[in-house]
């Protein structure tokens, strides 16, 4: 090996050293400013009442990405309660739709239109209760198809044994 190489190892060892303290010290930072915030609960609370997750890493001041490393950090237990907070969050904005077009007047109307279509829209997309999708029109039972298939199948003679024998017999 030559001394370029080693060097550029000794480099390269060091710059993921660095990343790799760099990102400790994020989720440190966002580990300090979550438990100012309220602490796990109410981080949760706040996505769970129609929050998104932009929205609270702003007021945490944290980036995103940090946020979701410190989701991914904390296992199965936090991701199931941010799933559920993000599915609630769901159904607070399907509510607020409501409001919002309560309260428009006609001149406000487009506005509240949009308004109303896009908390649809995302309550759609993080609960499944109020999304857009159609449910599918069709079911196919593959057991039966493939009796079916099975019961309708040619026999082809086996040995010089010719189908009809092999009914008959």
């Amino acid at each position: 090996m030559s001394r370029d190489t080693l060097a550029e190892m000794a480099d390269q060892g060091a710059a993921n050293i660095a990343a790799a303290q760099s990102k400790k010290a994020e989720l440190s930072g966002a580990n300090k400013a979550i438990h100012k915030f309220g602490g796990e609960d109410a981080t949760f609370e706040y996505i769970a009442n129609g929050g998104t997750t932009s929205a609270l890493c702003k007021v945490l001041g944290v980036a995103v990405t940090t946020f979701d490393r410190w989701i991914e950090r904390g296992g199965d237990t936090r991701r199931s309660a941010y799933a559920q907070a993000r599915a609630r969050g769901g159904q607070s904005l399907a509510e607020q739709t409501i409001d919002i077009a309560d309260a428009a007047t006609p001149q406000e109307a487009q506005v509240a239109k949009l308004r109303v279509d896009t908390r649809r829209w995302l309550a759609g997309k993080l609960n499944d209760d109020y999304s857009d999708k159609p449910a599918p029109l069709v079911n196919i039972d593959l057991g039966s198809l493939a009796l079916d298939a099975l019961r309708h199948r040619s026999v082809t003679p086996v040995n010089g044994i010719d189908k009809d024998t092999i009914d008959e017999g």
